[in-house]
C-alpha cells in the first residue's frame, strides 16, 4: 500500500559513511509512523526542489527506534545535499509504502537476491526477523562487485542467531555472467519459493529473466529496482 500526499517531518540525526562510496542517513522516527520491512519513502528538503531521485528504501527495521536510509554516493543535486546533511536538518516524507508486495511472507520460505546497495531493504527484513525471533526459512544471496559487502558484520551476527537463515556472498569482480548465474542457481535448491530481487535495474532485470527461464513462476517473484540518481 502506498500512502500518498503526505508531509511527515523528519529531523536528521546524523549522516555516516558505511564504507567508501556508500552512506546512511539516520532520522528521528516520527511519532506513530508505522511501516513494513521492505517499504520505501520519498523524501524532500523543506523549501527546496532539488534535481535527482527522491525515493529510498528504508534500511532500518520497524523494530528499530530511528529511521535509516542507505544509498550509493551520487552526483545529482539531491544526492549531494543528502550526503551533506547535518544533525537537526529538516526534511519530510511526501509519500511512502510499497507497491510491489515487497514484503516477506511469514512461514513461507524465501530467497533474497541482492546486488550492491540493493541489500538495503533486506537489512530491514532480516533485522526484524532477528528482533522477533522469526523462524521463517530465508536464503540471502548477496552479489557485489568486490569483497566490501555492506552490513556484513550484522548479517553474520544474525545468521548465527537465526538457524533458518543462510547467507552466501558472491564477489562478481572476476566472474563472468555465465559463471555467476550458474553459481547462483547452484545455491537455490527449491524453485517453489518466494523470490525477491533488489539492486540496479540491469541486475534486477537479468536475474528476473534467469529465474523465469529456470522455471520460477512470475507470481512468485518480487523486485525492487534501484535506478541511478
Amino acid at each position: 500500500m502506498v500512502h500518498k500526499n503526505q508531509h511527515i517531518e523528519l529531523t536528521t540525526l546524523r549522516c555516516e559513511s558505511d564504507q567508501p562510496g556508500y552512506w546512511s542517513v539516520y532520522f528521528t522516527r516520527p511519532d506513530n509512523f508505522m511501516f513494513e520491512a521492505g517499504d520505501w519513502i520519498d523524501i524532500q528538503f523543506e523549501g527546496q526542489r532539488l534535481k535527482g531521485g527522491i525515493t529510498y528504501s528504508l534500511s532500518s527495521s520497524p523494530t528499530e527506534s530511528d529511521l535509516r536510509i542507505t544509498f550509493r554516493e551520487g552526483a545529482s543535486e539531491f544526492k549531494r545535499a543528502l550526503q551533506a546533511v547535518q544533525p537537526g536538518d529538516q526534511l519530510f516524507i511526501s509519500q511512502y509504502g510499497n507497491d510491489y508486495s515487497f514484503q516477506l511472507k511469514k512461514h513461507q520460505s524465501s530467497v533474497l537476491i541482492a546486488g550492491g546497495v540493493g541489500i538495503a531493504p533486506f537489512r530491514s527484513m532480516l533485522r526484524q526477523m532477528c528482533d522477533t525471533s522469526d523462524q521463517t526459512t530465508v536464503t540471502l544471496v548477496y552479489l557485489n562487485q568486490n569483497e566490501s559487502f555492506l552490513f556484513k558484520d550484522e548479517l553474520e551476527k544474525w545468521s548465527r542467531q537465526l538457524p533458518n537463515l543462510s547467507i552466501f556472498y558472491i564477489s562478481t569482480k572476476d566472474i563472468n555472467r555465465k559463471k555467476r548465474e550458474k553459481l547462483l542457481l547452484s545455491l537455490i535448491k527449491n524453485l517453489n519459493q518466494n523470490f525477491y530481487i533488489s539492486g540496479p535495474p540491469g541486475m534486477v532485470e537479468s536475474h528476473e529473466h534467469l529465474l523465469i527461464d529456470t522455471g520460477v513462476q512470475l507470481r512468485n517473484i518480487r523486485i525492487d529496482s534501484f535506478g541511478g540518481y
